[in-house]
């Protein structure tokens, strides 16, 4: 059910993280002092994560380093966009992809303070990019504003930054070159009651509309970040979906971090992957099945969704298809008590009196290993709902998630 990748994070933020190094034979690539490690490779870049994608059938999205000069970010489209017959684009084809990767968005740096020092960088790169490639609609690296903003150039909560003076920059010079950007934030997903600043989220995607009237923009949010994988994120993570979907259309994508993680060889805080592997096997930890559920339940429409629960334990999106013939909610009951609810429809009435139900239940703490990969995995069922207001209950059982799928 995967979609979308993003190759970026911490690495890319050091000095010696650079793309021409990434091209050619793996083995006469040079090594270079990593963000993690000391000693890093480039026999996995940019171009082999291109070309996994184009093979998988994922949108990639990759960053790059924002020390990148502009002449580079320029040589850099015509490798990856330009004509074989160019020098960039020769040199694509002499590394064995003839076509160009038609890459369609790039990201500038990861979790930087879009402050000046930004701006100086971002704005004769984004000139020097959209000079080669007018479509590419770049992603400013942006980092996280965990609360709401009321003052855009005056407020609390944001990482890095304090004022959206820069972001009025940003967003003036692709208006007046008729671009569109995008603004990457982060959020915490580590535990309910997370996720940590999804109102920030909505606010500042507000604010941007506001500072630059006419302006072409969206929000992306390329990292739910965690210092486990255990149950508790997957809840979390869903959370975090259902909350980013309530704001519409503003937030175009939604991605977990990290996607791979080599079992027993996480050396740093953010033990968080979805898929785990060794020589021999890999298997899914539970927040991927997260997103395994929505991708697979995806329908395009929010609809408006009320929940009264105790202790506001359930957290509602519905959705519905593009006809209104098929109504999807999304639950996730993020306290450890169950909670009967009656489910009632203003404007819509299934046809169908059984409804598909998709459920991720566990204890908080719990995880998949080796030997019991699928110890925490959905379970398929049906719900005869009778179709009306004097439906049954449904009891959404303590920390889970919840997909029912009316027709």
């Amino acid at each position: 059910g995967v979609t979308v990748l993003r190759y970026g994070g911490s690495m890319i933020n050091h000095r010696e993280y650079r793309w021409k190094n990434m091209i050619g034979p793996r083995e006469r690539r040079p090594p270079y002092r990593g963000t993690w490690y000391r000693h890093s490779s480039n026999g996995w870049g940019i171009f082999d994560f291109l070309n996994f994608c184009e093979e998988a059938g994922f949108l990639g999205i990759p960053a790059v380093n924002m020390d990148e000069t502009p002449q580079e970010m320029a040589d850099f489209i015509d490798y990856v966009n330009g004509s074989k017959l160019g020098e960039w684009g020769g040199r694509r084809a002499a590394d064995g992809h003839s076509k160009p990767y038609n890459l369609k968005y790039l990201q500038l740096g990861n979790e930087e303070a879009v402050n000046e020092s930004y701006w100086t960088r971002f704005k004769p790169m984004a000139e020097a990019i959209w000079a080669k490639d007018p479509d590419i609609i770049l992603v400013v690296g942006d980092f996280a504003y965990n609360e709401e903003i009321e003052d855009p150039y005056s407020f609390k909560g944001g990482t890095a930054v304090k004022t959206l003076e820069t972001h009025r920059k940003i967003l003036e010079l692709a208006r007046q070159n008729n671009r569109e950007v995008w603004f990457d934030l982060h959020i915490s997903t580590d535990s309910p009651p997370q996720p940590d600043g999804v109102p920030g989220v909505k606010s500042f995607a507000e604010q941007l509309g506001r500072i630059c009237p006419g302006a072409r923009y969206k929000v992306v949010v390329f990292e739910f970040n965690a210092g486990n994988h255990e149950f508790r994120r997957a809840l979390s993570n869903a959370t975090a979906i259902n909350q980013l979907e309530r704001i519409g259309d503003r937030v175009r994508i939604a991605c977990s971090a990290n996607c791979l993680q080599p079992y027993k060889q996480n050396d740093n805080g953010w033990n968080q992957g979805l898929l785990f592997l060794s020589p021999s096997e890999v298997w899914a930890q539970p927040p991927y099945y997260v997103t395994q559920m929505v991708s697979t339940n995806y329908l395009p429409f929010c609809v408006k969704a009320e929940a009264r629960s105790p202790e506001n334990a359930l957290d509602v999106t519905a959705k519905k298809s593009e006809d209104g013939r098929v109504l999807a909610l999304q639950v996730a009951n993020i306290k450890g008590i169950q909670v009967p609810a009656r489910i009632m429809f203003d404007g819509f009435k299934p046809g169908n009196k059984t409804a598909r139900v998709t459920q991720l239940v566990a204890e908080l703490n719990d995880i998949n290993t080796p030997e019991k990969p699928d110890n925490v995995k959905p379970v398929e069922s049906e719900w005869k709902h009778g179709g009306g207001d004097s439906s049954p209950l449904f009891v959404f059982p303590a920390y889970s998630f919840t997909i029912l799928r009316f027709e």
